[in-house]
């Protein structure tokens, strides 16, 4: 069967995009406004956020496994920081209510490790171990905090050839 080229992405679609909600019916989030550390904002759709005065930030090397307070997504009217690039930007706006995914199932990025469902999902919070602060994994080491099954668990056995997987947060 060949597939038109406009229709290709249709029927070949990738594994998912960082902070897309995977399953709606199951998932619940809420609006959030973005909170800087440092002057900086979150800078991407699918990492982790903690609880701040205000709204929410994204994780730091300071935070612990309880601050976990779920994951940046994407949601409309908050889709992106540059009114100019439309649904393609790939950076939060901070000055629009954003969305966070405090229950169900999101795209994250899981550059070390490999998920097994049901496992354990870990957040780096200090360079050295292979990952960037913030970063989603799935092995241990003394780089990172693990979060507890009733915080949040892999969903899916493995990750793509980008490092896309699915997280299942379960508060």
């Amino acid at each position: 069967m060949t597939i038109p080229t406009a229709q290709a992405f249709l029927f070949q679609a990738p594994t998912g995009v960082p902070g897309d909600i995977v399953v709606s019916d199951e998932s619940n989030s809420e609006p959030i406004m973005l909170q800087a550390v440092s002057s900086v904002y979150a800078q991407a759709f699918g990492i982790p956020l903690a609880y701040a005065v205000g709204g929410a930030s994204q994780f730091q090397s300071s935070n612990v496994a309880a601050d976990f307070a779920g994951v940046l997504v994407r949601e409309a009217p908050g889709i992106g920081g540059n009114a100019n690039q439309g649904l393609y930007d790939a950076i939060p706006n901070p000055v629009q209510p954003q969305g966070i995914m405090v229950r169900g199932y999101v795209n994250v990025l899981c550059p070390v490790g490999t998920p097994a469902r049901g496992g354990i999902v870990y957040i780096c919070v200090n360079t050295g171990g292979g990952g960037a602060i913030g970063d989603f994994q799935a092995s241990s080491n003394a780089y990172n905090v693990a979060l507890s099954a009733t915080q949040a668990e892999w969903a899916l056995d493995g990750k793509d050839a980008n490092n896309n997987t699915v997280l299942r947060i379960a508060r």
